[in-house]
């Protein structure tokens, strides 16, 4: 039977799983379950079992979100167009996992607690992203300068910290109205003369 059986099939019944339970009342049982699977046959896959399904589970989705956004950014000209873009379709992949797998509130909140505490290569490689999207507003005179790496780091920051509450708004159009309120904020910062007149 486990010749059937592969790591993302795991990972695909654990992510309902932790889903619907959460990390902490989610047991490999829960998981083994809808695979008709022993526990054994996980152990081949995960040794370290429940957390290392966790961690993996994490990871392919910070891949799956990754690519969102770099595909998001790169369809934009303009490096204020490009950061909406890119927290638009983070928030956007979010909101559309926590419907696909109708994940209650306090499980999301249980989730976001146990990820805050780790820097993870998504986390360097997200902030890179916004870092280069400020370089460019730079270069082409949209932004005035400023130290990008800081400013990256704040940025991502504030979003980490809204994320939750906005994946869990009833619509999207609030949420695409809130991630413009607060660029609004952000653009009147850092934004030259020149960049607001050419933006318009």
């Amino acid at each position: 039977m486990t010749a059937y059986l592969d790591k993302n099939r795991i990972l695909d019944a654990a992510r309902v799983v932790f889903a619907r339970h959460g990390y902490r009342r989610a047991t490999l049982a829960d998981i083994v379950h809808p695979l008709g699977v022993t526990k054994t046959a996980i152990y081949h896959h995960f040794s370290g079992g429940k957390e290392e399904i966790f961690h993996a589970l994490v990871l392919r989705e910070e891949n799956s979100v990754l690519t969102d956004m770099e595909s998001a950014v790169a369809a934009e000209k303009e490096p204020p167009a490009k950061l909406r873009a890119l927290i638009l379709a983070k928030l956007t992949h979010f909101q559309q996992l926590r419907e696909l797998l109708m994940v209650p509130r306090d499980v999301g909140e249980e989730v976001a607690q146990l990820y805050a505490g780790h820097e993870t290569s998504f986390r360097a490689s997200e902030r890179a992203i916004i870092a280069a999207i400020l370089k460019e507003g730079q270069r082409t005179s949209i932004f005035r300068p400023i130290d990008t790496g800081h400013l990256a780091k704040n940025v991502q920051t504030i979003l980490n910290r809204l994320e939750l509450p906005l994946i869990y708004e009833d619509t999207s159009d609030h949420m695409e109205h809130e991630v413009d309120d607060l660029l609004d904020i952000l653009f009147h910062g850092i934004m030259t003369a020149w960049g607001e007149n050419h933006i318009r």
